[in-house]
């Protein structure tokens, strides 16, 4: 990375240290209130210690949580930053509990009998907490994808990982060497169980088809490097708001940008696009939903690259067209579904609205049972809390 690339990320991370410094008290204030009383048993927790760009991680499991919460709980969640913490709260029910120190981390643990312990994701950080021993460590992760972050050595850190299904769990038992089967538990998605508001059903006639466009980051190196964006990504957009038939929605990863100077020029210059007033009047937006998997469900075909909102849109039974870049292994996804290498098609638009046309491909439709261990999402929350209530029963019958 050179000298140029560097220069915003370090001004970014002082950015970053500033807020947190001056946010902690009022989220020490502000969530007092609402942590569990000292000595009160919490069950369940949440470790989460990254950045509010990273607070999707989260927000998308908490569905699932609060159902654990109903049936098994409390749960608590855990965050060391006081910008994600303050920003948690008035979305969920759960308890948020600000602790920003990895001392208040271990008190409450051993303070509420804490019985499991889980990760949305890899962090660094996660191993601070790893640490403590008692608990059961439960990696959930925050998405089920192909990209090479998802058979992580780290996984060996954990005592259980909770996977989505047998395609999951292959890629990890092919890849992670000396790895227990048995701490793979298959759960199917309950994050795709987020009510949608709007979904289903194909599109009428003369309406324009709705293309949600949503490529993953640039990744924090060469083997995790998926991200469209650059090689397809300003081709396509022009391509489609240029056609009359289509819709566009962009949904850009919240991390593109943060590590390639390419792809921050890129992503201007697309938002750029799609700030136009002829755009704006064709109906051609900027996803305006927190959610993803809302944007998924109100999407008539989706384009995305090897990332977890492929995986999504094939649990949603979306037509799906994946964007792939060339050395990087793609997965057995690409054999079941359309793909784009290298570059956008000419005749991108007429495949896009092909697909929104017509039933899913079979292919993909036979793929997605592989993929996922359950039938419906609804299944995969309820499956999701009896696993929970296993490992905390195991927990429990260790320390007795």
């Amino acid at each position: 990375m050179s000298a140029l690339e560097r220069l915003p990320r370090l001004a970014h991370a002082a950015l970053q240290r500033l807020n947190m410094a001056l946010k902690a008290p009022r989220a020490r204030r502000s969530l007092a209130g609402g942590a569990p009383e000292a000595g009160m048993p919490v069950p369940f927790v949440v470790y989460f210690a990254d950045v509010p760009s990273s607070a999707y991680q989260l927000r998308q499991w908490l569905l699932p949580l609060e159902a654990l919460d109903a049936d098994g709980g409390p749960v608590a969640l855990l965050v060391r930053n006081p910008e994600v913490a303050l920003a948690l709260q008035p979305q969920t029910r759960l308890a948020v509990v600000f602790a920003p120190e990895a001392a208040g981390v271990e008190r409450f643990v051993s303070s509420h009998d804490v019985q499991v312990v889980f990760y949305v994701n890899n962090s660094q950080s996660n191993f601070t907490t790893l640490r403590i021993n008692g608990p059961v460590h439960v990696h959930l992760s925050h998405g089920e994808s192909e990209k090479s972050s998802m058979y992580s050595n780290q996984l060996k850190a954990y005592d259980y990982a909770f996977v989505a299904g047998d395609a999951s769990a292959e890629r990890i038992l092919e890849n992670v060497i000396g790895i227990d089967p048995s701490h793979l538990v298959r759960i199917g998605r309950p994050q795709l169980a987020v009510p949608a508001s709007a979904g289903g059903g194909r599109p009428r006639p003369g309406v324009r088809r709705t293309v949600l466009y949503a490529p993953t980051w640039e990744g924090d190196g060469p083997s995790m490097a998926y991200g469209s964006l650059v090689t397809h990504g300003e081709q396509l957009v022009t391509t489609l708001l240029a056609d009359p038939r289509v819709r566009l929605v962009f949904r850009a990863h919240a991390k593109s940008g943060s590590q390639s100077l390419h792809y921050r020029q890129a992503l201007a210059r697309i938002r750029h696009q799609l700030a136009t007033d002829q755009s704006r009047a064709a109906g051609h937006a900027i996803d305006p939903w927190d959610d993803a998997v809302e944007s998924i469900a109100r999407a008539d075909v989706v384009v995305t690259d090897v990332s977890a909102m492929a995986m999504d849109a094939l649990g949603l039974d979306k037509p799906l067209v994946l964007c792939l870049q060339p050395g990087l292994p793609a997965g057995p996804l690409k054999s079941h579904v359309a793909t784009w290498a290298v570059r956008v098609p000419g005749d991108a638009a007429e495949q896009l609205i092909g697909l929104a046309d017509s039933p899913v491909p079979p292919e993909q439709a036979a793929y997605r049972g592989h993929v996922f261990a359950t039938d419906t999402p609804v299944e995969a929350v309820e499956l999701f809390v009896r696993e929970a209530l296993k490992a905390a029963e195991r927990r429990a019958g260790t320390a007795a």
